[in-house]
């Protein structure tokens, strides 16, 4: 099955994959080959996907893709996925193949995020708490990118 990740400034992934697994506004989704065509929106979290070029050989040794499991993990923003079991094709706002602060950095971000909201929930602007709790969702799937390039590492070092 194909997969195609897109971003507002450059595709992030084209290529056969076994499956996919993401966050939907109805909950976790996993895509297998020939899935019932379907229309979903993506919440920010992790999508993981197992390529089927990762089985054969050393997949993409040369990026910056971080793998659990044997699955390519990437932090994603909200937007928009489809499927007619033979593509998957997901639009998404931003993503994160490897995040680029350190646990600290993300920690200040979300503290700052949380008493943002703070703020705004006296405004009762409904948009803005919308968005700030997006913000922090997409934050929050950065610090599990985080958590598992951590992992990784630790591995690489024993």
């Amino acid at each position: 099955m194909l997969l195609k990740i897109h971003t507002v400034h450059w595709v992030i992934f084209d290529g056969e994959v076994e499956t996919v697994e993401l966050p939907t506004k109805v909950g976790f989704l996993a895509i297998l080959p020939h899935h019932n065509p379907l229309t979903a929106m993506i919440v920010p979290g992790i999508v993981k996907f197992i390529p089927v070029e990762k089985r054969r050989s050393e997949f993409l040794a040369d990026t910056d893709f971080l793998f659990e499991d044997e699955k390519i993990a990437i932090a994603v923003w909200e937007w928009t996925i489809y499927t007619d079991g033979n593509a998957v094709i997901l639009f998404v706002a931003s993503a994160t193949i490897t995040p680029k602060s350190d646990r600290e950095a993300l920690l200040e971000m979300k503290q700052n995020l949380e008493n943002q909201i703070k703020e705004i929930k006296a405004t009762w602007n409904s948009d803005e708490i919308e968005r700030a709790y997006l913000n922090l969702q997409k934050l929050t799937a950065d610090m599990q990118l985080l958590k598992i390039k951590e992992k990784k590492w630790r591995k690489s070092r024993e």
